[in-house]
């Protein structure tokens, strides 16, 4: 293989990470809580036998942009969002996971509830539950679920040494990549809103349409390069 077609295929193998990370982006851009993500890239340099040096480069891990997005209102009493650092603690079925996304609900024992189902957990590590006879449940801003039985749970706030290393999951979780919580000391939570997936929108489809461009353009030049080679083949065998 020749050295255009390295370095094309390695081009569009970065350029596929880059569409797909970005595609998601524009898919989430309405999901609470969301992070913009993007791809880290290394070049290396290869040296085929009897070769010229060749650049390449490969996607190295993907990152988060963890700007806090704009606050929301949804008169949801059960809703919360987080201003500044921090992230929920929810049960799953696979333990202990995280989140920015506030939407809560109750389920049928009238526990608090993400949109999925999983039970979100107080500072003792427990579901927070709503007994039937409560009304007018108020959430203050360091994350007290009161209601007129009184207080009822605090939220529990968490935070990590290192948030890139968190492992993204689905349903808009992430898990502690082996890291330790800390609690957060700042607990700001506001009730009745949702934090804003921080996409934007603009900024993503114009990315979208350039690695779009990049990419016909890199299969151009490979395609180009074919003829050339199938030409050059031809001629060859029409000397002989």
């Amino acid at each position: 293989m020749e050295n255009v077609s390295y370095i094309g295929l390695s081009q569009q193998l970065a350029l596929q990470q880059q569409i797909e990370v970005t595609a998601n982006n524009i898919a989430n851009m309405s999901t609470p809580g969301f992070k913009t993500q993007g791809i880290l890239f290394l070049d290396f340099m290869t040296k085929p036998k009897d070769g010229e040096t060749i650049n390449q480069a490969f996607d190295f891990a993907t990152y988060r942009n963890l700007s806090t997005g704009s606050q929301l209102p949804t008169h949801n009493p059960l809703d919360v969002a987080i201003s500044g650092e921090g992230y929920f603690a929810i049960q799953t079925a696979d333990g202990v996971r995280y989140t920015r996304d506030g939407s809560f609900a109750l389920n049928a024992e009238r526990q608090v509830v993400t949109a999925q189902g999983n039970a979100v957990l107080d500072e003792g590590g427990s579901p927070i539950t709503i007994p039937l006879e409560d009304s007018n449940i108020t959430i203050s801003s360091d994350g007290v679920i009161s209601g007129k039985t009184g207080d009822l749970g605090r939220l529990k706030l968490v935070n990590f040494a290192n948030q890139q290393m968190m492992k993204k999951e689905g349903d808009n979780l992430y898990g502690a990549g082996g890291q330790a919580e800390t609690p957060v000391e700042d607990r700001r939570v506001a009730q009745g809103l949702l934090e804003s997936s921080n996409v934007n929108p603009v900024v993503e489809m114009n990315r979208m349409i350039e690695l779009m461009r990049l990419f016909q353009a890199t299969q151009k030049m490979l395609d180009n390069d074919h003829d050339r080679i199938r030409g050059s083949i031809q001629k060859l065998t029409n000397v002989g």
